[in-house]
């Protein structure tokens, strides 16, 4: 921060005076004072940088205890005294971000490069919350401004083509990041963000090759061991995997990677020494063979995981090893091999409930639904099989059997038996949604929510239920951003957040958000019947109608395809 020599003395008596007095000065000269004080402020030079420094050294004292409202007020009272303090002007939108307030940090950057369009830092962070907010079209603008009048700033041209990378335009994001190479030859980031992207697998390893020369780590070298692995360019993978175990202390991940290569070029015994390596490996042939099964897996050679398998059980009854075979038979459709190995895991077995699953699955695969519901029903019978999962199981088979008051009941079973289990609750409340019972419902989601608080979904449950109701719609939008906090991506919840803006009347977020989720779920008819809802709430029919006909063909519910039919029939007319 530039300040002239003669306030030099004046800062540093003011410095010590912050410092050594706090209480005094901010009783002299908060913002938050008197009337009179604060016409004082008013009357003090507009270029007095000595007021401006003492506001700045209060806000950053008060940014630095996370008192964000208390920073805010000392920043802008800096401006007062300053209004040419840019460095300000860039510090208040950033601390409206902390003080969770994107709107007010937007509002002031928009003005920012509306005064100055070639104001870089303000359209940098403004794109910024942009992408926070996944309005994707906006930030990607502000980038290209950026690039408009400095076409060579390597940070935007990063920024740019990782962005439109992420949003599935890798050919747009390669123009720019090419561009970025060829300014920068050594740009570790834009070579590996290129690698990433190409679709040639020659030219991406050679971008993975440079990246790894520029900066040299053990994750990168397992991320293009793995390139080179899909590749079939198992010596490459070998070759570059060695430095990894002289230069690290967790050196398993490495050799699994090479028994891996090894294994897919048929040189089991090469892999088997190179397994035997592993302190885990070295002194127990059960583990070996368990891992070198796990192996063929990965390389889709069932034929060698079956040997390996089979061999192990012909000498001990390894659960696991049972298991694993068991999903091998079953992902060849060879059911009742499958069936049969799986039917010897016992109830004191760690893998008894995954198996009774997988056996339940088989049989539900192969029409036999009524075995299916045999198989729970004599472990749901006895207290030492017994399992929460298995009520829900049971529920799953009876609802798609369209028996919903046989699931109900099951389900309404498990929860007597197991109140506090969140899987049961969880299903219990969807039943009886399902089934018309939406206060219970709502109920039961709530008391998952006391046992568990971040459980996502139960928390999009009870928010879209109150917004769908247009009821309680602050504590719904409290619920939903909540959800969104803990699963950031998912097109479900971020579809009930658009919802719930709808219902509050912020049309422009509900559209923002409602867009993002159509990205994310484009073949959900619900985002479409929303979508539509919010256009013709803003006027524009014709995008409405075209939203309201995309959902009902995917609509499959007749009560919902008739009520939608109904908002197309009113705007046809």
């Amino acid at each position: 921060m530039n300040i002239s020599e003669k306030f030099q003395n004046k800062l540093y008596a003011l410095v010590l005076l912050v410092l050594l007095s706090p209480v005094l000065i901010l009783s002299a000269c908060s913002g938050t004072g008197s009337s009179q004080q604060r016409s004082n402020l008013h009357m003090v030079d507009t270029s007095d940088l000595s007021c401006s420094y003492f506001y700045f050294l209060w806000g950053t004292h008060a940014e630095f205890n996370q008192k964000y409202p208390e920073a805010l007020d000392a920043f802008e009272n800096a401006l007062v005294c300053d209004p040419q303090a840019d460095y300000i002007k860039h510090k208040l939108p950033l601390i409206h971000l902390k003080n969770k307030n994107p709107k007010q940090a937007i509002a002031l950057l928009e003005q920012a490069v509306k005064e100055d369009p070639q104001d870089s830092a303000s359209r940098t962070l403004l794109a910024s919350i942009f992408v926070q907010q996944k309005s994707i079209n906006k930030a990607v603008e502000h980038y290209k401004e950026i690039l408009s009048y400095d076409p060579d700033n390597e940070q935007i041209l990063l920024r740019l083509g990782v962005l439109l990378s992420q949003t599935g335009e890798p050919e747009k994001a390669g123009l720019y990041l090419r561009k970025l190479v060829q300014i920068n030859p050594e740009s570790y980031f834009g070579h590996l963000a290129l690698a990433r992207i190409t679709e040639s697998p020659q030219k991406a390893g050679v971008h993975f090759l440079k990246a790894l020369q520029l900066n040299w780590s053990v994750d990168l070298s397992y991320e293009i061991a793995q390139f080179y692995l899909q590749q079939k360019k198992y010596a490459e993978a070998i070759e570059l995997l060695r430095p990894v175990l002289e230069k690290t202390d967790n050196q398993e991940q490495a050799q699994l990677a090479i028994v891996q290569a090894l294994l897919a070029m048929e040189n089991e015994e090469a892999a088997i020494a190179e397994l035997s390596l592993i302190p885990e490996y070295r002194n127990s042939p059960l583990q070996l063979s368990l891992a070198l099964s796990k192996l063929y897996l990965r390389l889709n050679d069932h034929q060698h995981a079956i040997e390996h398998l089979t061999a192990i059980l012909k000498d001990t009854n390894n659960a696991h090893a049972r298991y694993l075979l068991g999903v091998i038979y079953s992902d060849l459709e060879q059911f009742n091999d499958a069936l049969e190995v799986l039917e010897l895991i016992e109830p004191d077995q760690q893998e008894f409930e995954d198996a009774v699953f997988l056996r339940v699955k088989i049989l539900h695969q192969s029409d036999r639904v009524a075995n299916a519901l045999a198989l729970l029903d004599s472990y749901l019978a006895d207290q030492s099989t017994r399992r929460p999962m298995f009520f829900v199981m049971a529920a799953s088979l009876y609802q798609d059997n369209n028996q919903q008051a046989l699931a109900t009941d099951q389900l309404a079973q498990g929860y007597a038996l197991y109140p506090k289990n969140e899987r049961l609750l969880f299903e219990y409340g969807l039943q009886l949604e399902l089934t018309g019972q939406l206060e219970k419902a709502i109920s039961i989601m709530e008391e998952l929510l006391i046992i568990d608080p971040d459980h996502a979904e139960a928390l999009n449950f009870v928010g879209y239920s109150w917004a769908d109701a247009n009821h309680r719609l602050e504590e719904a939008l409290d619920y939903i951003i909540r959800a969104v906090e803990l699963k950031p991506g998912n097109g479900y919840i971020q579809d009930s957040l658009g919802w719930v803006h709808f219902r509050l009347g912020n049309l422009d977020l509900a559209r923002s958000e409602l867009l993002g989720a159509l990205s994310l779920l484009p073949e959900d008819p619900h985002i479409h019947d929303h979508l539509g809802d919010v256009y013709l709430k803003i006027g524009d029919k014709a995008k409405a109608l075209d939203l309201f006909k995309k959902a009902l063909k995917l609509f499959d519910d007749k009560d919902k395809k008739e009520r939608v039919q109904k908002k197309i029939d009113a705007l046809s007319n």
